[in-house]
């Protein structure tokens, strides 16, 4: 026979069952939302311009890093950001923190920077690295140099070469070159020289 009291009963329970699930599930989204900012806010923040020095100061005891160089270029003066000096060869190093996908080929002048629905071209950035170079060159001379871009923040979609990479494999990309190709009266003699380079304290 059928009973209003039973039948009031299990529309309360199916309610309350319905309602913990509808809970439950709000909590598992909540809290996949709450883990995703923070590898979000960590990415971000690995891909500060300081992630950068952090892997150069890691490298170790061969590699001295001389950050913000002063040299003059084509037409005024140029900062390299980063030199790092070994017996292997001196690396210059270009980073680039534009977010997003990067689009390109090592030959074309301009490269293209997309993030949803933005785009942005940006000029190529081994050119860029090549001037520094050359100008870095007339300071200290015919030296083995290791060009290098970094993207830290961007994807990498294009031809690019081996020469521009992302922030995980810059270590790698340094410590890769093992043969000596530097005396170390050499190596004192370049270090000495940007040291005078750097731009001086108020």
């Amino acid at each position: 026979s059928f009973c209003p009291l039973s039948f009031l009963l299990k529309m309360i329970e199916s309610y309350l069952t319905a309602y913990w699930i509808k809970i439950f599930g709000s909590l598992v989204v909540f809290i996949a939302l709450i883990v995703m900012f923070i590898r979000q806010s960590l990415g971000k923040a690995n891909a500060a311009p300081q992630a950068v020095v952090n892997v150069l100061n890691q490298l170790g005891s061969d590699y001295t890093v001389v950050p913000n160089v002063v040299v003059p270029g084509e037409r005024g003066m140029f900062a390299l950001g980063n030199v790092v000096v070994s017996p292997y060869g001196v690396f210059v190093i270009t980073v680039k923190q534009g977010a997003g996908k990067v689009f390109g080929r090592e030959g074309d002048s301009e490269w293209e920077v997309k993030s949803g629905r933005n785009s942005n071209l940006i000029r190529n950035p081994l050119w860029e690295n090549r001037k520094h170079v050359n100008a870095l060159e007339k300071v200290i001379g015919s030296v083995p140099f290791n060009s290098i871009v970094v993207f830290p923040r961007a994807v990498l979609k294009g031809a690019f070469g081996g020469n521009v990479i992302r922030l995980a494999e810059l270590s790698k990309k340094i410590t890769q070159t093992k043969r000596f190709r530097l005396s170390l009266d050499k190596l004192d003699e370049i270090l000495k020289t940007l040291r005078l380079r750097l731009p001086t304290k108020p």
